[in-house]
Formats: structure tokens, sequence, C-alpha cells
């Protein structure tokens, strides 16, 4: 009898973490990832373009967002860095900067030595009545601006330097505005590109010679007539 008992209250048991998993599943989940304004920008061999930094919150299942119940953030920090394989003239960071309206208390960007890698974030001002902006992209997705760094392309053309956006390791400093709920260890990183144009081909370069051509023989002829 005894032993009917155990297994009735092992399978209720079973029954009850299954029904706690899939309640939870069914909750959906918030993530979090600092994102740039896209995915890969094309530069003149030399060239500098600013990359826009945003922390982006994605929601599944009817999740609740984090960063509309609280008001945005106080505070974010986010580390770009060279990664993968580099091209013989890899891209550097030659510039970092928050964004002055949404962090107007400290700006804490700063580009190390060589331009492999940087941060850009700060935090708002205490006396401050909101947290920041919040960008509405669709009803689950919705950004933060965080700062901009700016990329200059190294001078062969045809080459692509990845760098990859994360949070800043070993600090917690990306926090929200209402609760100082600390954000940083949900956090995933994510890639960009930063791509050198290619040379002129041998054949446009003999095409616009010869369209040039054409065009001063026309000129020349109808001045003759």
């Amino acid at each position: 009898m005894r032993e009917v008992f155990a297994r009735q209250w092992a399978f209720r048991g079973a029954v009850c973490a299954l029904v706690c998993v899939l309640s939870a599943a069914a909750r959906g989940s918030v993530t979090f990832d600092f994102v740039a304004g896209q995915p890969s920008y094309t530069v003149a061999p030399g060239g500098s373009t600013p990359v826009q930094v945003f922390l982006r919150e994605t929601l599944s299942q009817g999740s609740v967002s984090t960063l509309a119940a609280e008001d945005g953030l106080f505070s974010a920090v986010a580390q770009a860095a060279r990664t993968g394989t580099l091209p013989s003239a890899p891209a550097t960071i030659t510039g970092a900067s928050a964004n002055p309206a949404n962090f107007d208390g400290q700006d804490l960007s700063s580009v190390n030595s060589g331009g492999v890698q940087a941060i850009t974030g700060g935090s708002r001002a205490f006396a401050d009545a909101d947290g920041t902006p919040i960008i509405v992209d669709s009803a689950n997705v919705r950004r933060v601006s965080i700062g901009t760094f700016t990329l200059t392309a190294g001078g062969v053309p045809s080459q692509t330097t990845t760098f990859q956006l994360a949070d800043r390791p070993d600090r917690d400093d990306t926090l929200t505005w209402t609760n100082g709920t600390i954000l940083d260890p949900q956090i995933a990183p994510t890639t960009f590109d930063v791509v050198t144009t290619p040379e002129p081909s041998a054949a446009l370069t003999l095409a616009a010679a010869a369209a040039g051509a054409s065009l001063i023989f026309r000129g020349k002829r109808r001045r003759t007539h």
C-alpha cells in the first residue's frame, strides 16, 4: 500500500514540475543585446564612419517589457572590440561618445591605445525626472540609444574587419531607471562588419575612358559642322 502511495505522489510531483516548466515557457522571456545601427558598413579605404550603438530588448510569448516597466535606463556601457581573423589592414576605433541626451550625467566613453577596443555610454543625472527615452520598433522590440563609435577603415580595398559589441566585463553598469535592476548578466554579444570598397576594375576604367573619348570626339564633330 505504501508503495502505491509513493508512486502516486511521485507521479503528482512530476506533473507539477512539468506544469511549472510549461507555465514558465508560456510566460516567455525578455532578452537583451547590444547592437549596431546596421550589420555592415561600407567605407572607402582610409575613410571613417559613425556606428550608433543601442541596447535592444526583445520579448517573446507575451512577456512584459523591462524597459517600459522601469522607465528606461539610468546607465549603460557597451564595449566594442575587434574579433575574428584580421585583414592585413584592419579598421580601428578612432572615437567614442555617449548619447548626450540620454546620458547627461556622465560620459564614460573611451578608446584604448591602438583603437582595437573602446567603450561608449554613461549615466543620467540624478536630478533627471525620467529614465532614457525608449525607441519602440515593434510590439516585441525596443531599443535605447547608448552612444556612437567612430570607425576608420584600413587603407587596403576589399577587406572586412569584424567587431563585437558586448557588455563591459566585470562591471555592473547597465541599470534600469526605476529600480536599478542590473541588466549586465542578461546582455548577449553581437557583431558588425566594416568593409572597404573594392578598387574599380580595369574594365570599368577602360569603359569610362572610352566614354570620355567618345564625348570629346562628338564635341569636336559638332564644332566642325
